[in-house]
């Protein structure tokens, strides 16, 4: 394996070239192997998870159409095979993305579709959708002083009565809109696949090695773009269903037989989070009111 490199939990011995990551030269001791060859169409006795992947017991596969086809085995090995012609950019979205989650779910972990920031050693995570505004909001508060732990997938693992989180920011996607509204530039070698504005802002030297899930938060829009931001709490079972709700690829454990291990690992980490629900108007314009709101109530 001619590349080595280290990303939240994993060290990956790789075939491909994953220029994103040569900056990380510490960090996970998992060790995974990532080649680049034929991969199968099926697998034995897997669950359909839409049009393009197949989910088994102890092995995942997708299906990008023009990209490549992945294969991932027992948390520890990954095969693509790329299309001809295929954008190597857009080959390495899907394995910072898609499948480094699956590899999160086959180890055990619980990856959460979320961004977080941390002080004092207290962990702040923002759970949403693609498009929520999950990075710009970690951005923003990294401006204010808030180290960055994670962006997109905050990642989880069980330690003692709490959940330590494990660090994978090595970077925040963000649109130009958001770069422009922190001062930033757009760099075109950061573009994060050759069919979307967004880009990658990298990160130096912020994350910490050892903090714990204190907040979760849970981001709404408001439906009026007038309306003040609001901060509500959410019920335990609201709060669990939210957590297992925003799980990063939550068919995978689903269709694996790992669904009971997930709702215990949603439940554990609230046993030392307190959970909320934010509702903002999406205007970048506004962005200080529901800092301000967040430093006020939540964050301290």
């Amino acid at each position: 394996m001619p590349f080595i490199y280290f990303f939240g939990p994993f060290q990956l011995e790789s075939e491909i070239e994953l220029p994103e990551l040569s900056g990380a030269n510490t960090g996970g001791t998992r060790r995974v192997l990532l080649s680049q060859g034929d991969v199968p169409e099926e697998i034995a006795g897997a669950a359909q998870a839409g049009s393009n992947c197949l989910v088994g017991s102890n092995e995942y596969l997708l299906t990008i159409p023009g990209v490549a086809r992945y294969h991932v085995r027992d948390g520890a090995q990954v095969r693509v095979q790329i299309e001809p012609g295929a954008a190597m950019g857009n080959v390495r979205v899907y394995l910072l993305g898609s499948v480094f989650g699956v590899l999160c779910h086959q180890n055990g972990l619980l990856p959460l579709h979320a961004s977080a920031v941390e002080r004092n050693g207290e962990v702040t995570a923002f759970l949403g959708n693609s498009g929520d505004g999950k990075s710009t909001l970690a951005a923003c508060l990294r401006q204010r002083g808030h180290r960055v732990v994670s962006d997109d997938i905050c990642l989880l693992e069980p330690q003692d009565d709490a959940m330590r989180v494990i660090p994978v920011a090595e970077w925040l996607k963000l649109w130009t809109q958001s770069l422009d509204h922190l001062g930033e530039k757009a760099n075109e070698k950061f573009r994060v696949s050759e069919s979307a504005d967004k880009f990658r802002l990298y990160l130096s030297g912020e994350v910490s090695a050892n903090a714990h899930l204190r907040r979760i938060v849970l981001l709404g829009c408001s439906e009026s773009s007038t309306a003040a931001p609001t901060l509500e709490p959410l019920s335990i079972l609201e709060a669990v269903a939210a957590l297992f709700e925003m799980t990063y690829a939550s068919y995978v454990p689903v269709l694996s037989g790992q669904k009971a291990r997930v709702f215990q690992q949603c439940a554990r980490a609230l046993g030392q989070a307190s959970a909320w629900r934010l509702d903002r108007p999406w205007d970048l314009d506004r962005m200080d009111e529901t800092l301000d709101l967040l430093e006020r109530q939540v964050l301290g």
